[in-house]
């Protein structure tokens, strides 16, 4: 019972938890005029990680805005290597994840204060794993989604509110993979699930809130993410943001002076 007891404690004692897959924070613009450009960057991450998000959108036309994300994730812990002595060693895993997307727009209401979206598209990605043992592992990443959003933006842009479902079939590949089951056995299990059920479909709805100035905010944004076909995925369910928001508009004046042929004055 006693030699039971300390098998447990090591066993126990040695290993982290590597997670495969974490939400990235959903791009929700609120667009209500062609030819605005805007952007957030933030830092956060989840339950078991820190992970940040920079994306840029643009409404190239007065119903189609175009989209281009990125989201960077990763966590390194320190466990015990050998119970006995003390000795530890690095475990990690880090991810990076790059996605395109384009989509409808459309200011709705009296004083065009509500805003609906749509945006569809899809990115690729890839993740690197240091378990026990220095073993290790590869992994690419692709997804594809679609993502309708509702959101209210004041007069003056100095409030935006918006919730957001997005919709995405993710695939997993196991491009390298040297874990053993007799150094890293949850970890080689969860890997042989991965390799037996690479695709899912996941729901992941997403509330924004930002406020400050009309072309520069702060915002919270938080994103969940539920497996709806591999609940045994052993992924993130949550990515929590906080971040600026930024918003640069062309002159709306300019083109109309160059179709009248009208130029401005100069002043010597």
């Amino acid at each position: 019972m006693k030699n039971f007891i300390i098998l447990f404690l090591i066993l126990s004692s040695t290993g982290c938890v590597h997670y495969y897959y974490a939400p990235n924070a959903g791009n929700i613009p609120l667009f209500k005029e062609k030819n605005t450009f805007k952007g957030k960057a933030g830092f956060g991450g989840g339950n078991n990680y820190n992970g940040g998000d920079i994306q840029l959108a643009y409404s190239a036309s007065k119903k189609i805005g175009i989209m281009v994300n990125s989201f960077f994730a990763g966590k390194t812990e320190k466990v015990d290597e050998n119970f006995s002595t003390g000795a530890t060693q690095e475990e990690s895993g880090k991810g990076s994840y790059f996605e395109v997307g384009a989509g409808y727009y459309k200011a709705f209401g009296e004083k065009k204060l509500w805003i609906f979206e749509t945006y569809g598209g899809a990115g690729v990605g890839g993740e690197n794993h240091v378990y026990n043992s220095l073993e290790t592992s590869k992994l690419n990443i692709t997804k594809y989604f679609i993502q309708p959003s509702i959101g209210y933006s004041s007069h003056r842009g100095t409030l935006e509110v918006a919730v957001g479902s997005r919709f995405s079939g993710l695939n997993l590949k196991i491009n390298q993979s040297n874990v053993s089951i007799a150094n890293n056995q949850s970890s080689k299990k969860n890997l042989d699930y991965i390799s037996i059920h690479p695709a899912s479909f996941l729901l992941e709805p997403s509330i924004m809130i930002a406020a400050g100035w009309p072309n520069f905010k702060f915002y919270f944004e938080l994103t969940t993410s539920q497996n709806l076909t591999n609940s045994n995925l052993a992924q993130d369910n949550s990515d929590a943001n906080l971040g600026i928001k930024f918003t640069l508009k062309s002159n709306p004046n300019k083109k109309d002076n160059v179709k009248s042929g009208y130029m401005p004055p100069s002043i010597n």
